[in-house]
C-alpha cells in the first residue's frame, strides 16, 4: 500500500469525529403486500457512502484472505482495538478497512458496530497522522 493513498482516506476523519455526525440509521422491517415483511437494513448517511467509494476506488479495500487475517494474531491485536490503531502501519490499516467493508457485506451493520466502537475513527485518524508525516 502506498503512502500516496493517504489524504484520500483522511479527509473523513475530520467528518466521523464532528459532533451530531451520523454514520447511517437502521431502516425497521416493515409490510407489505401479501403479508410479506421487508427486512430491516442499515441505510449509511451520504459521506458515509462517499467514503466506502473511495475506500474502494483508492484501493484501500483489496483482494487478500481477509477471514484468515482476522483470525491472525496481528488481526486479532487490532480489531475491535481502536487504541491500537495509533500505531498501525499503512498495510495494517488496508488490512482492517477491508476487513469492515467486506464482512459488511455479510452482515449488515458490522460498519455500523465499527463506527460506533471508535474503530473507523480510529482508523482515520491513524491515516491522518501518518499523512500528516509526510509532510
Amino acid at each position: 500500500m502506498t503512502l500516496d493513498r493517504l489524504p484520500r482516506l483522511a479527509q473523513y476523519a475530520d467528518a466521523f469525529e464532528a459532533p451530531g455526525f451520523r454514520f447511517g440509521e437502521w431502516v425497521p422491517p416493515e409490510p407489505i403486500e401479501g403479508g410479506v415483511i421487508r427486512v430491516g437494513w442499515y441505510s449509511l448517511s451520504p459521506r458515509a457512502e462517499s467514503f466506502i467509494r473511495d475506500a474502494y476506488d483508492a484501493g484501500w479495500v483489496f483482494p487478500f484472505d481477509w477471514g484468515a487475517w482476522a483470525k491472525s494474531a496481528r488481526g486479532k491485536e487490532l480489531i475491535g482495538h481502536p487504541e491500537a490503531v495509533a500505531e498501525a502501519s499503512v498495510d495494517d490499516l488496508a488490512r482492517l478497512l477491508t476487513v469492515y467493508v467486506r464482512a459488511d457485506r455479510f452482515a449488515d451493520g458490522t460498519l455500523a458496530d465499527a463506527f460506533e466502537s471508535g474503530m473507523l475513527t480510529a482508523i482515520l485518524r491513524r491515516a491522518r497522522d501518518l499523512a500528516d508525516d509526510r509532510t
